[in-house]
């Protein structure tokens, strides 16, 4: 009876330690100072793996868990059409030019050389991972198709010590192209590493980003009819209006920051005595010991302390090389103070704030003429209000330009989010932005007399888990640029708004899921803002585990769609998109069939993509005017995550 009673007593202190602590050290210290979301047993793997995105200011980190299936067949042709309520009209080859259906009118500051056609392919700061990991992670991936295109990709990450993490993540992306004169052959690279001190005061991350883009292009068919008119079945036989354009892209960017709290972090854990345990049965005797820890008690944080300080240096350097030349070359820095403390303790902080100043030296050359270099420090703050469960946060920066007019750029935004569970499952937002943005640079090149862009944005948000997205925005544009044919930056005369609606939703019933993705706009002037009506993803699909615990299958279709609308197009010579009013894009559902696998960590799948473009008579499907889409096509690949 003793015996039985030792036992329950060690379990119930057991169980009672592993719902306030960290146990996934079963023969060292838990490990303190880092803010782990969800808290697993130490039998699920991937509950050891966890990252965090670059943000200047101090550090929390979020349980990754382990990729699933996707109910897309992958996407091999276009990852970027997983991107959650966005749709591109490239659904066709990587690396060819591919433009945003959907508008995003929020996003930080910045100075842009040129608009960037690689969004979403190419490695930003603000889309590499930095991990920390109790276990190695590695995930090896190959797709390819009947054709000679193919993407591998290659991530590991590992701990060298408590703390001190190292990781790379690679992507070789090399499409064959669907007609004449295309190509395409990218390098995408980061190596990043990050340090956090065991009660997290000091933390430290440094990366290196690397892109590599070669792209064979041309200026679309010389003739629709080509295609139209089923005159050429072999895309290669089509003529093109170029055969020979090349483009290389070489990107390079460099990032060291540290930031050191000066105010003690409390102590979460104190190691009590060990417990021996002895388990028995008729044949058989076994030992145990369980080391017991438990929560201190601790004071209450204070609101108004020390605060952390911390700097981060950047080097980034852009460069294109094609019939013409451009370059940009910047050197910044974050200097920030925050009275965010406390990453690992219960207690919310009801008033956060951060600030901060960011200087810059910046050198850009356009086709030979060097714009010179400018230099200059920018503020910027943000402050994080709690009501309740939910919170409302205000942000505030401002950035000098190259601009004629000499007037810096500003963004003010407020963001009222109220969660109406504590599990933040259930939640509603309100966000307002209000930003005056210089035009790209290339602009200037060609206009110097360009207005900054001023919008106005209001929008609100609702989401329950992942059942339902649903958004509505409104946005005011005021001396909105763009380039016309003759490839001359205009701005427009007159102001006018962009509404828009965007529904996600999942519906499941059993093994039947479905998933829906739609998107209403409508722009006052679509001479300014072209933009298609409506847009919509659909994926229906079967989700049945075969072997539980191991082998799972989805079999199920994709349609997409968007409506008819004078798309922009695209000009290989300059690597721009511009106006035009003469061809319309769209009114063609594209139709995918996909089987995938997850074989334990293992993730097949083959698709059929495009399926109805086998029995159309009337081909229609152009990803941007004069590009043709692509047709049916058979793809297939293997994902492998390996948790050691």
């Amino acid at each position: 009876m003793k015996r039985l009673l030792l036992i329950i007593l060690a379990l119930a202190v057991a169980h009672t330690v592993s719902a306030q602590a960290d146990t996934s050290h079963a023969d060292s210290k838990p490990v303190r100072g880092l803010e782990y979301h969800k808290e697993e047993p130490d039998s699920v793997k991937q509950s050891k793996v966890h990252y965090f995105f670059y943000t200047p200011a101090q550090t929390k980190i979020n349980a990754m868990y382990m990729p699933q299936l996707s109910p897309t067949g992958m996407q091999f042709n276009d990852p970027l059409d997983e991107l959650n309520g966005n749709y591109y009209l490239s659904v066709g080859v990587i690396g060819h030019p591919h433009l945003a259906l959907y508008s995003d009118a929020t996003e930080p500051l910045g100075l842009r050389l040129i608009t960037d056609r690689f969004t979403g392919y190419a490695k930003r700061l603000d889309n590499v991972r930095f991990y920390q990991t109790r276990t190695p992670y590695s995930l090896l991936s190959y797709n390819s198709s009947l054709n000679k295109d193919y993407v591998i990709r290659a991530t590991h990450t590992q701990n060298i010590m408590p703390g001190w993490n190292a990781s790379f993540d690679y992507k070789l992306v090399r499409p064959e192209g669907v007609f004449t004169g295309t190509y395409a052959k990218d390098h995408f690279l980061d190596a990043t590493t990050n340090y956090f001190s065991r009660d997290s005061r000091l933390q430290a991350k440094a990366a290196v980003i690397w892109n590599s883009m070669r792209n064979d292009e041309n200026g679309g068919i010389t003739d629709d009819g080509y295609f139209t008119g089923n005159y050429s079945t072999n895309y290669a036989g089509m003529p093109v209006n170029i055969y020979d354009m090349q483009t290389r892209h070489n990107d390079l960017t460099l990032m060291g920051g540290v930031n050191y709290s000066l105010v003690p972090q409390f102590e979460r854990y104190r190691e009590r005595d060990s417990i021996a345990v002895i388990v028995g049965t008729d044949s058989t005797i076994s030992y145990d010991t369980i080391a017991i820890t438990d929560t201190i008690p601790a004071h209450k944080p204070k609101m108004l302390n020390a605060g952390t300080f911390g700097i981060e240096v950047i080097y980034d350097r852009r460069k294109r090389v094609a019939i013409d030349s451009t370059m940009w070359r910047e050197y910044s820095a974050r200097l920030f103070w925050t009275n965010d403390v406390y990453p690992d303790h219960r207690w919310r902080n009801p008033v956060k704030v951060t600030v901060g100043l960011q200087p810059h030296y910046i050198f850009a050359a356009i086709e030979g003429d060097s714009l010179g270099f400018r230099s200059w420090v920018d503020p910027f703050a943000r402050a994080e209000v709690a009501l309740g469960r939910g919170s409302i946060v205000g942000e505030a920066e401002s950035r000098n330009s190259f601009n004629a007019h000499g007037t810096p750029d500003s963004r003010f935004a407020a963001t009222l989010t109220y969660p109406f569970d504590s599990l933040h499952n259930n939640v509603a937002e309100i966000k307002a932005v209000h930003t005056t943005r210089t035009p790209d640079l290339r602009m200037l090149h060609y206009n110097k007399n360009l207005d900054a862009v001023v919008t106005s944005y209001v929008g609100a948000r609702y989401h329950y888990k992942d059942v339902v997205d649903i958004s509505l925005q409104a946005t005011h544009y005021n001396h909105n640029t763009w380039f016309d044919t003759t490839l001359l930056a205009v701005e427009g005369t007159s102001p006018f708004w962009l509404y828009q609606a965007r529904l996600t939703t999942h519906l499941q019933w059993g093994w039947l899921h479905l998933d829906m993705q739609h998107l209403i706009q409508h722009s006052t002037d679509t001479t300014q803002m072209p933009v298609p009506l409506l847009a919509t993803k659909n994926s229906f699909y079967t989700d049945i585990v075969l072997i539980k615990d191991v082998l799972r299958a989805q079999i199920g279709v994709d349609l997409r769609y968007h409506s008819l609308f004078f798309s922009p197009n695209y000009d290989p010579y300059t690597g721009l998109f511009y106006h035009q009013r003469t061809a319309k894009v769209g009114g063609y559902i594209w139709g995918d069939v996909f089987l995938n696998l997850q074989l334990k960590r293992a993730v097949f799948y083959v698709k059929a993509g495009h399926l109805n473009a086998l029995w159309e008579e009337e081909r229609k499907y152009f990803s941007l005017p004069h590009y043709p889409g692509q047709g049916f096509g058979l793809f297939y690949g293997i994902t492998w995550n390996f948790f050691d």
